[in-house]
């Protein structure tokens, strides 16, 4: 009986193919090839989700990796999601991959803008092969690599995180990306939580401002709450700080996201003339990141401005939005992700301290559920233009505004 059955599904299974193009094998070989392809580019590394599901199923046992002579599907599955591709030419990486793709006599190749500007898709069969995403220094030198398929695969999942937290709070056009996110996050942040458990038992000092930058910085905070309540949210240490100890004074530096950050600084120009302020445009980590500004009063950092492209959750602590828990969890992580490696595990150490306080106030609010959940985190408030990546996209591929495109066929190659 057993044999007959799997006879059946095996059938069932060819017939499935025959009528699906590409089939798994296909896209799997698609995949191979494009490894195989990149693998001509040393400072190019490649990861996706479903590479660290397999990753986690080969740390619990429950696969095997197969001696290098054999193929296995089973290890070659994450093959069947795109590739996330990181290098520093994203443009000449997608033109050598659609064209060699091409060369191997695959169909309907093209590279193409990506609905968000700094990456770009490359896809065959009209089935996305890979995204190709902008690198720098700060995410190549957290990069763990081995060799797969000839190509350098990241081991290290907390470079994936910052992608996961961004999908929780853009949530408008990234819920169903939650499911499969949260199978598989606690799996990344293993390695973080071993620190954890040994050094955060304490928070660590947040860095106070001299006394003439924390008179500069008072007048920033109150200039900021001048601003429409829908145009700006905040962020980072100052929300870290209400979440984790609310009875102490704040004293460093602020955080914003901003609908129209250069209009608001105009602002902060206009209202103190006179004053030696700096500022710097910080470049983008991460392809959904948007313009960054930095405001420096001598030589201390008093606000940063994210842009505020697309809608984020938000949540009231006091009398002023501030980002939910994830939120504070993607600043956390990406400020620890910027620093010198030497300083990587004590930045962790707030990521620590929040999640351990968080762990703990929930527990208590079981016993009093009137108290205001401060780190709920499936809100449904939002702040920022109500629009998504997906549909300003659509509205430049319709207007022919797209800044990239390469067919390899159109070009004769």
């Amino acid at each position: 009986m057993t044999s007959l059955l799997e006879e059946i599904i095996k059938e069932g299974t060819s017939l499935n193919e025959l009528q699906n193009y590409p089939t798994t094998t296909e896209k799997i070989n698609i995949k191979i090839d494009a490894l195989s392809i990149l693998s001509t580019s040393k400072d190019t590394f490649v990861m996706n989700r479903k590479f660290f599901d397999w990753k986690k199923k080969l740390v619990d046992g429950e696969i095997v990796v197969p001696n290098s002579n054999e193929f296995s599907e089973t290890y070659a599955e994450w093959l069947l999601e795109p590739l996330l591709v990181f290098c520093n030419q994203p443009e000449d990486i997608a033109r050598l991959l659609a064209d060699e793709l091409h060369k191997k006599k695959y169909r309907y190749v093209r590279a193409r803008n990506d609905m968000y500007p700094s990456r770009l898709i490359v896809d065959v069969e009209f089935d996305i092969v890979a995204f190709i995403n902008p690198t720098n220094k700060t995410i190549q030198k957290h990069a763990q690599n081995l060799e797969l398929f000839g190509s350098n695969i990241n081991t290290n999942g907390i470079i994936l995180l910052p992608i996961f937290l961004y999908d929780y709070i853009t949530p408008k056009f990234n819920y169903e990306q939650w499911k499969d996110n949260l199978l598989i996050e606690p799996f990344l942040w293993e390695p973080m939580v071993k620190s954890w458990e040994e050094k955060c038992v304490m928070p660590m000092p947040i860095p106070t401002l001299t006394k003439s930058a924390q008179e500069l910085s008072s007048k920033i905070f109150e200039a900021i709450k001048t601003e429409p309540e829908g145009e700006y949210v905040f962020t980072g240490f100052y929300t870290y700080a209400l979440m984790t100890s609310p009875n102490i004074p704040y004293n460093g530096e602020y955080h914003i996201y901003h609908e129209n950050p250069k209009e608001f600084l105009k602002k902060l120009n206009d209202r103190f003339p006179g004053q030696e302020i700096r500022m710097k445009e910080d470049p983008q980590i991460y392809y959904y990141q948007s313009k960054q500004y930095v405001i420096y009063f001598n030589g201390q950092v008093l606000l940063t401005i994210y842009e505020l492209d697309f809608p984020i959750n938000f949540i009231k602590l006091g009398l002023y939005n501030h980002v939910n828990y994830h939120g504070i969890l993607l600043f956390l992580l990406m400020d620890a992700l910027k620093a010198p490696l030497k300083e990587y595990e004590d930045k962790t150490c707030y990521i620590g301290y929040l999640v351990k306080t968080r762990n703990i106030f929930l527990k208590s609010i079981q016993a009093e559920p009137t108290v205001k959940n401060i780190f709920e985190i499936l809100q449904n408030n939002q702040v920022g233009p109500n629009t998504t990546p997906f549909l300003d996209f659509k509205k430049k591929e319709y207007r022919k505004e797209l800044t990239f495109y390469h067919k390899p066929e159109a070009a004769g190659i």
